[in-house]
């Protein structure tokens, strides 16, 4: 390979790597005023983002991303109670039980299909490469949840 290419590999390497690091350490305080634990649903959807409490921009901004979606699109579900946001903090103690339900580690959005009281969890992982790009990040959220409403 010619050092033209190899500097060119070497460059993407290092980007990505960086990238994934900086987006996926959480290792930046940050506090999160918004966070809560929202009763679920009989019938419906619940969406629930998981975080840990240092949270860096890429986790921030998922969330961020998530509820303005959900308020842009789903306002009426939301007033009807078809559909719950819950933000939800997997370092805090108190979380135990909904953390272990979901079976949440680390950042992630699952979405939680109830009907008659029989649930459908599912682990949301395709909104995760659209992270900076603040359409199509929504457009993929508001997908994933109009398959499951």
């Amino acid at each position: 390979m010619n050092r033209v290419k190899a500097a060119k590999l070497y460059r993407l390497v290092f980007s990505l790597t960086l990238a994934f690091v900086i987006l996926c350490a959480c290792s930046v305080p940050s506090p999160n005023p918004n966070s809560s634990v929202a009763p679920g649903v009989d019938n419906g959807l619940e969406v629930v983002y998981f975080h840990r409490t240092n949270r860096c921009y890429g986790c921030i901004y998922a969330e961020d991303g998530i509820r303005y979606t959900i308020e842009t699109y789903f306002a009426d579900e939301v007033a009807r109670g078809e559909l719950v946001f819950m933000s939800i903090d997997l370092q805090d103690g108190n979380n135990a039980a909904i953390v272990n339900k979901y079976g949440a580690y680390t950042s992630q959005l699952f979405m939680n299909k109830v009907v008659d009281g029989k649930e459908q969890i599912e682990h949301v992982t395709s909104i995760w490469a659209y992270l900076g790009n603040d359409q199509a990040f929504a457009n993929a959220v508001k997908a994933e949840i109009e398959e499951r409403l």
